[in-house]
């Protein structure tokens, strides 16, 4: 393949990105104007609300209702559909425009290894969503307490926290709040909540909740003494991730370092990687190369994940 036709792949890959995205665009927007034209005089959706009807129906269930959910709870507002036509046209682009630089083998390998990389950032924004949950759950035990002290009910409570805190947990309560509007029980929607955003201090804090609201406790109480409980761990989860951070940046690090050894060696000699590929002990080398780096990027995960 001559470069004038590798340019111009890469130009065509690009512009189907572009106009991909620019359609996502309109369609979008095409669906906001007929719904708020429904709203105002009753007419029929058509068009890009079947589109829109059709998209929900895809990602409701499968890989796609996966990526949607994990998508949600990471706090992405992205259309799982039009996330994985980005990803689908990067790796084509990077296949087809790092062969020059990196060789053929790599950039396969480094376009394979797209998904992984956005599923990776996908995991670290739900992780630190879900850490700035905790951090406020606090301030969200002192809201319902002080809204059930002056005599409002658990909902009209939760309401009021989702109005008065900050993200991520405002949404989080306007969304339990709206389930409650629509006729769902408290416990199955904070339980909803507790799955969004597993973790210890989110199921106490909805256990205490639910608890206290059956047996008709003193829930004000509970939720302040709760409160200053949660204030100290959120101290003691501070402290553990200041010490853990030197183990996090080097696992990192040395992920870093091998993909920028493959660059330099393709640049310094490019085409030995394909080189290495057409022969059985390159491959073995290869195969053995990447089976430690995946188990040093193990390691590292596991020696700085620590459960507080």
């Amino acid at each position: 393949m001559t470069p004038s036709v590798r340019v111009i792949l890469l130009t065509l890959l690009i512009s189907l990105a572009f106009g991909v995205w620019g359609i996502t665009v309109l369609l979008d927007e095409s669906g906001r104007r007929r719904a708020l034209w429904e709203e105002t005089v009753g007419a029929r959706a058509t068009g890009s609300e079947r589109i829109k009807l059709m998209e929900r129906r895809l990602t409701g269930r499968g890989p796609l209702g996966a990526l949607a959910r994990r998508m949600t709870t990471a706090g992405v507002g992205w259309s799982p559909l039009s996330t994985v036509t980005a990803i689908a046209g990067a790796m084509l682009v990077v296949m087809i425009g790092g062969r020059p630089l990196l060789g053929r083998v790599a950039s396969t390998i480094l376009a394979l290894m797209l998904p992984l990389v956005f599923w990776q950032w996908l995991s670290r924004r739900r992780a630190k969503r879900k850490e700035n949950f905790i951090a406020q759950l606090p301030e969200l035990a002192r809201v319902v307490a002080n809204g059930n002290s002056a005599g409002l009910s658990i909902g009209r409570c939760l309401a009021m926290a989702g109005r008065e805190l900050a993200e991520p947990a405002g949404a989080e309560m306007r969304q339990v709040a709206q389930r409650l509007d629509l006729g769902v029980n408290l416990d199955r929607a904070l339980h909803e909540l507790a799955e969004r955003l597993p973790s210890r201090e989110i199921d106490v804090l909805v256990r205490t909740i639910v608890i206290q609201s059956r047996t008709g406790g003193a829930l004000s109480d509970a939720l302040t003494d709760i409160s200053q409980t949660l204030e100290d761990r959120k101290e003691l989860r501070r402290e553990v991730s200041t010490v853990i951070l030197g183990a996090s940046v080097a696992g990192y690090a040395v992920m870093g370092i091998g993909m920028g050894a493959i660059v330099l060696l393709n640049m310094i000699q490019p085409g030995l990687l394909d080189e290495m590929a057409g022969s059985m002990v390159g491959r073995i080398i290869m195969l053995v190369a990447a089976a430690f780096f995946a188990v040093g990027f193990v390691l590292m995960r596991a020696v700085s994940k620590v459960e507080v």
